[in-house]
């Protein structure tokens, strides 16, 4: 089965070959993911998360993502994943990165959305 273009570019990050299947999320495949997404992510973004408000309802919270939770900082990592700082209008809130959903098309997009997808896919 040929490796997808999201997947080369995670194999990459984490220093795969593009003929191996990706690693397993650990808090070692997180931690060089966090490094590279540290130095690579243009802070502040905007974007979005959702919660669960009701049996099949989800409201959505606008909020500002000002940097990436150091990873020691991170509760059960290989649950959650890592955790990204933001503002919700004036609170401050940590949620997991997984979760976030970046408003604007471009660089920031694709790097989350292919973290999000390795994170749920190979957890």
């Amino acid at each position: 089965m040929p490796i997808e273009v999201s997947e080369k570019r995670v194999a990459k990050i984490l220093g795969i070959k593009d003929s191996k299947r990706l690693p397993k999320v650990s808090g070692e495949t997180l931690k060089v993911y966090r490094n590279y997404l540290s130095k690579n992510l243009a802070f502040p973004f905007e974007a979005e998360y959702s919660c669960e408000t009701g049996p099949l309802e989800d409201t959505y919270y606008d909020i500002n993502v000002i940097d990436i939770l150091d990873i020691n900082k991170c509760s059960d990592l290989t649950f959650y994943g890592l955790f990204c700082k933001g503002k919700q209008e004036r609170r401050k809130i940590e949620i997991p990165l997984a979760e976030v959903e970046v408003k604007q098309e471009g660089r920031n997009k694709q790097l989350i959305n292919d973290y999000g997808s390795w994170f749920w896919n190979y957890r």
